[in-house]
């Protein structure tokens, strides 16, 4: 009797508290979700400054702010290497074209005569921006292609030893001692594609090394792993310029660089190959001490 007196009267307190902690758990869940909410839009619009706070006590609510701070991030750093990838290809064109155009004004106007020696001069300008953007074509192709590579069994051993018979010349004549020592490796790789990753590090070798300097080329089967080291005393790198020196068109001494003919691109297609294939490349250098690419490949793809 007492029950049935108490129950008509406790039933909408029941109901009351229940729409109480129903309320207050949908504000708990609704804040953060409103706040991530306002954040992806300001992420859609190009906002990447700010980053969540985490202040739940939800664990999928903390998991999904991880995963919208992580991606506000990438895009932002992808932004930033568009960003400087944009620049980085317009101070590289603007450079020949300026060199092209000053040189043209300047023999229209009669103020030089046209000779042979600037049309050469000129044709080597125009083959030098040729080579810049097949170089960038080249990157974006092996980005965007992965799965073109034309992988077939390849004794690298005998690739490389083709690579160095290209660069004979260029050894003698600046008297550069070189060592090679090699296992016979067979791999399933692009063999086109890593012939220019050899011969990218190899020609970078020669480059900054200085005359009757000494290259290192080491090729070894580690467990499922090829390992390619092309080691040299040269000029090094800076420690500053390490991290970055697989970047496109960083140049860790762009005035040198250039004065020798390059771009910039070269080590960014040695990783973008290498990447392809599922393998990974380093770099170990001392600044006028030398230097050591390691190029780690997967015996089998």
């Amino acid at each position: 009797m007492i029950y049935e007196l108490v129950w008509p009267v406790s039933r909408p307190l029941f109901f009351l508290v229940a729409i109480i902690i129903a309320v207050w758990i949908a504000r708990d869940l609704s804040k953060p979700l409103r706040q991530i909410v306002s954040f992806t839009q300001a992420v859609a619009s190009g906002d990447y400054r700010n980053q969540l706070p985490q202040q739940t006590q939800i664990v999928e609510i903390n998991a999904l702010i991880n995963v919208t701070n992580e991606l506000s991030r990438q895009l932002s750093k992808n932004q930033a290497l568009r960003e400087r990838l944009s620049s980085d290809i317009a101070h590289e064109l603007r450079t020949p074209l300026t060199t092209i155009q000053g040189s043209l004004e300047a023999m229209i106007d009669g103020i030089w005569p046209i000779s042979e020696a600037r049309l050469v001069s000129l044709n080597d300008e125009v083959i030098r921006l040729t080579h810049l953007i097949n170089n960038i074509e080249n990157i974006a192709s092996i980005e965007h292609s992965e799965d073109k590579l034309i992988k077939v069994d390849t004794d690298l051993s005998k690739l490389i030893q083709q690579v160095l018979s290209n660069f004979q010349s260029n050894l003698e004549e600046k008297k550069i001692t070189l060592d090679y020592h090699t296992e016979k490796v067979i791999a399933v790789i692009d063999p086109d594609k890593i012939n220019q990753v050899i011969t990218n590090l190899l020609s970078n070798a020669i480059k900054f090394t200085q005359t009757r300097g000494k290259i290192i080329i080491k090729l070894k089967r580690i467990s499922d792993n090829i390992v390619l080291t092309v080691e040299d005393n040269g000029s090094g790198i800076a420690e500053k310029d390490v991290p970055h020196i697989f970047d496109h068109f960083y140049m860790a001494d762009p005035a040198r660089n250039r004065q020798q003919g390059g771009q910039g691109i070269g080590l960014a297609i040695v990783k973008t190959i290498v990447v392809a294939h599922g393998g990974s490349v380093s770099v170990d250098s001392k600044l006028g001490i030398g230097t050591i690419f390691t190029v780690k490949l997967p015996l089998n793809n």
